[in-house]
């Protein structure tokens, strides 16, 4: 299985602890990055065919007009040929610059999947975020996906907001599950350096943002959507395929600033610079990259220990890497921190919260 992400970076406004490779543009600096898009994509298109999921994220990909959608499409369809025919095909949205028209051109384009960013109910904490959309306006791009015929939306929320209090959260739970989403995944604020709320000087409040998360999880498995990965929730059926494909250490290839790529053992990142990338892309030239490296030994196998371990199903472990870990894994298990089933090794769904302190382990 190999998976083709798109990165748009491009939105209506950087939220206050946003520290992805995004930042808002004008509708000509949109074209000339469609433009910039569509040639680094041609470079690719030797794996035309090979793909087996699409996951368009951002930045803000619905903040492209229709026209612009169409135009990415065009772009596409040369590597994936019909949409239909993948495993799964997700478009990111945010519910500001979502309309009845790019609902519509999406799934009649073939998209299976949307993945929209509510991250709480309360107005309030919405606007401490610093995001554009209320919650009234996620109600409404809801409403007109339902319409255009989607049925596997996922939604995002966050725990430990300033100012968020665990009735919050369970609030923010509760009003999403009367939507009936297929999908959730939530996460625990994370402050960086560079970010607004960096400058301004908030906090993490990691013990508050555990128990909003645990309790969280419970009210989500009693409604139906059952925890599959650390931050991620669904129904039977629904959980993300591009996703799981990551978690398994498959092969991605990701094209647009500071996209991702992971083939043939080589993992790398294309400048997070949009200015840059478009000037690499339009003369022609290899876009400019992050990093890159080659995974192999024992590098390589500690990354797909802790890539399978971000599941809840754990991973099961070939004897000859199992060996290699031995020591690893039984300390890990003597501190309560893992379950042994044989050869299959998981979190224990009690310390999945506090997944990075078995993750260093095998660093």
């Amino acid at each position: 299985m190999t998976g083709l992400y798109i990165h748009i970076p491009f939105c209506r406004a950087k939220c206050g602890y946003c520290d992805f490779a995004s930042a808002p543009g004008t509708a000509e600096e949109m074209d000339v990055f469609l433009e910039a898009l569509s040639r680094e994509a041609a470079a690719y298109v030797d794996l035309a065919g090979t793909f087996t999921t699409l996951y368009v994220g951002g930045g803000t990909p619905s903040l492209l007009s229709a026209e612009q959608l169409k135009k990415l499409f065009s772009i596409i369809s040369p590597l994936t040929g019909p949409l239909q025919g993948l495993a799964e095909s997700t478009f990111e949205a945010n519910p500001e610059s979502l309309d009845a028209q790019k609902a519509a051109l999406l799934r009649n384009a073939g998209f299976s999947r949307i993945s929209m960013g509510l991250q709480a109910s309360q107005d309030r904490l919405l606007k401490r975020l610093g995001r554009v959309a209320m919650s009234g306006d996620f109600l409404k791009a809801f409403g007109l996906l339902r319409a255009a015929g989607f049925t596997n939306i996922n939604a995002d929320l966050m725990c430990g907001l300033p100012g968020q209090t665990a009735a919050d959260f369970a609030e923010s739970i509760e009003w999403l599950l009367r939507l009936n989403p297929e999908h959730v995944s939530f996460y625990a604020l994370e402050v960086h350096d560079g970010t607004p709320f960096s400058a301004d000087g908030i906090k993490e409040e990691p013990e508050a943002a555990a128990d909003m998360y645990e309790s969280g999880a419970a009210s989500l498995s009693l409604a139906g959507l059952q925890r599959y990965e650390i931050s991620n929730f669904a129904k039977t059926g629904k959980e993300s395929v591009h996703n799981l494909n990551y978690w398994a250490q498959g092969e991605y290839l990701g094209l647009g600033p500071a996209a991702a790529s992971y083939l043939a053992g080589e993992r790398r990142a294309n400048t997070a610079g949009t200015a840059a990338y478009v000037q690499a892309a339009l003369a022609g030239d290899p876009v400019p990259q992050q990093y890159r490296e080659t995974l192999a030994g024992r590098r390589k196998n500690a990354e797909r220990i802790m890539l399978g371990l971000r599941k809840t199903g754990g991973i099961e472990l070939p004897d000859d890497i199992f060996i290699e870990f031995k020591a690893e894994i039984e300390r890990l298990t003597e501190a309560g921190l893992l379950e042994k089933n044989g050869s299959r090794i998981k979190i224990k769904e009690d310390r999945l919260y506090v997944s990075n302190a078995v993750f260093r382990e095998f660093v």
